[in-house]
């Protein structure tokens, strides 16, 4: 829960504001047994009662717990609305998946508001009214106050076993929440192409065993709260027969105590235990929404970091767990041109995308030059096509002047293909639109590579299986933007790998840098050359 913690640490006042009603709740709770206790008192033994003062003393008394307990939450309450509103805004900055977006913003950040708004608040009740009670007995009825102190710490003890359990099977639960949803996203969006290749039975197979995997979860999750509610009343009910056999033996038997005695005492015990076992409830909610929390911890020491330095290479040292790939990295690249080269799989294209920042899945750090923070692109084998406007694919909602937009086209020549679709540059495409050709995306992904050139542009097989024309033309932009930015390329062509002046071979998860001269002494490169 150490993150929750820290992101309300901003709201000090909220925090010091619960003591205060926590702290005032306790002595509320410890006159009013003291006054139920006199009335009892004066009724069976001395058979006397002013009903007048007691009616308007133990209403004052009544209304006075509920406002302070209605303020505890109140202000639990407003410290979970300021945690949500601030963990949203990091959620929309933030490089997740859209289905992933869209349970973090609803299943996940909804997920810790009962750390707020319940268990938070009850951390404050649960410290200051049995430490109240205790201290009142100790002065009271010490016998009790002793029995408490031994009894007292196995309901905490056995609820942080539970609890640890519970933190782990909720981020798993949220984990196979998101699986099922990224699936079932990616499904509905390729549903066309699902059906063309009648692939529909295992869609639905797949579909229903990550839903059951999520049900199953759930159930351990509910089926832990059930057990941990049954043991702590068996806990609270056996020290509160304890207290009592105590006390019935000090008045009946050894008659050591006074009838008010005894009667405050039973009163003030299942306050003292219904408060621990309250924290021990709700301690299980904190740990579910602690569970909710790694997933949305944005700042997690796992991500990869990066760091604008005053350098002029790219440094790097991490290790990549992706998709069933591993690499380990630990090298420097300078910025200059150069060909990435390696066996199918061996990890060219993830290796890519970490560097650009597309994927996050790694341990470590990479060390980029300050020009480079937010200014790498990549160019993937499949570009992404927004289901937009031509132009605002093309501009990414960026500021270009429609002159620059037209001359970036024409350089593609993509102009006259764009203008010939009813809307000129207005035309929807993607999803519900029309549908360009792999030619066509990967010139429109040039077009925004022109117009926005990075400082270093990553491109991934930029002309495998594509027309002669579409090829010369990406060739032709590539030897363009040389003059402006760095350029590397994932390459399979044994003619662009021969003629690079700089390489890098990546295989088995192990990179290898070096020139054409250099790297004779690989086996795989004299294969490749063969």
């Amino acid at each position: 829960m150490k993150y929750l913690t820290k992101l309300s640490g901003r709201y000090i006042y909220l925090h010091c504001l619960m003591i205060i009603s926590a702290i005032l709740l306790s002595v509320v709770i410890i006159l009013q047994s003291m006054q139920i206790g006199k009335i009892i008192d004066s009724v069976l033994l001395k058979h006397h009662i002013n009903f007048e003062f007691v009616i308007v003393t133990v209403l004052l008394i009544l209304i006075a717990r509920s406002v302070l307990q209605t303020l505890l939450k109140t202000f639990g309450v407003t410290l979970s609305g300021k945690i949500k509103s601030l963990l949203r805004k990091t959620l929309i900055n933030s490089k997740k998946s859209t289905a992933e977006s869209l349970n973090l913003a609803t299943e996940g950040i909804e997920g810790i508001d009962s750390f707020y708004g319940d268990y938070l608040p009850q951390v404050y009740r649960s410290t200051f009214i049995p430490l109240a009670i205790m201290i009142f007995l100790m002065f009271f009825h010490r016998n009790a106050a002793y029995i408490m102190l031994i009894t007292a710490p196995f309901i905490p003890i056995f609820y942080i076993i539970i609890g640890i359990n519970t933190s782990k099977k909720a981020t798993e639960q949220m984990t196979a929440l998101n699986q099922f949803s990224a699936y079932f996203l990616d499904a509905i969006r390729g549903i066309v192409t699902i059906k063309l290749f009648n692939y529909e039975s295992n869609v639905k197979q797949a579909i229903h065993n990550k839903s059951q995997a999520f049900k199953e979860k759930t159930l351990i999750i509910l089926r832990t709260a059930f057990l941990s509610t049954l043991m702590l009343e068996f806990i609270s009910m056996l020290s509160i027969g304890i207290i009592a056999l105590e006390i019935g033996l000090g008045l009946i038997v050894f008659h050591t105590i006074s009838f008010y005695t005894a009667v405050v005492t039973l009163m003030l015990a299942p306050e003292f235990y219904n408060s621990l076992k309250d924290l021990g409830m709700a301690f299980h909610t904190g740990k579910q929404s602690e569970g909710y929390a790694e997933l949305l911890n944005y700042e997690k020491p796992e991500t990869i970091i990066r760091t604008a330095e005053q350098r002029t290479t790219i440094a790097g040292n991490f290790k990549v767990d992706y998709k069933h790939f591993a690499m380990s990295v630990d090298e420097e690249f300078e910025l200059k041109e150069m060909v990435i080269f390696g066996p199918s799989g061996a990890g060219k294209s993830t290796f890519a995308k970490v560097i650009a920042g597309v994927i996050e899945e790694g341990h470590g750090y990479i060390n980029l030059p300050e020009d480079c923070v937010n200014n790498i692109a990549y160019m993937a084998q499949q570009p992404f096509v927004m289901s937009e406007s031509i132009i605002n694919n093309i501009t990414m909602f960026n500021e270009h002047s429609f002159d620059e937009i037209v001359a970036a086209a024409k350089s593609v020549n993509m102009h006259d293909r764009i203008m010939a679709f009813t809307e000129g540059y207005e035309t929807k495409i993607g999803a519900g639109g029309e549908q360009l050709s792999g030619g066509e995306t990967h010139r429109l992904m040039l077009m925004r590579i022109l117009l926005n050139p990075a400082k270093v542009i990553i491109f991934d097989e930029p002309t495998a299986m594509l027309d002669h024309e579409t090829e010369q033309l990406i060739k032709k932009a590539i030897e363009q933007l040389k003059k402006t930015s760095t350029i590397w390329t994932i390459a399979h062509q044994r003619e662009t790998i021969k003629n690079a002046p700089y390489l890098l071979l990546i295989n088995d998860g192990m990179l290898v840098k070096g020139t054409h001269e250099t790297m004779q002494v690989q086996p795989f490169y004299k294969a490749v050359l063969a």
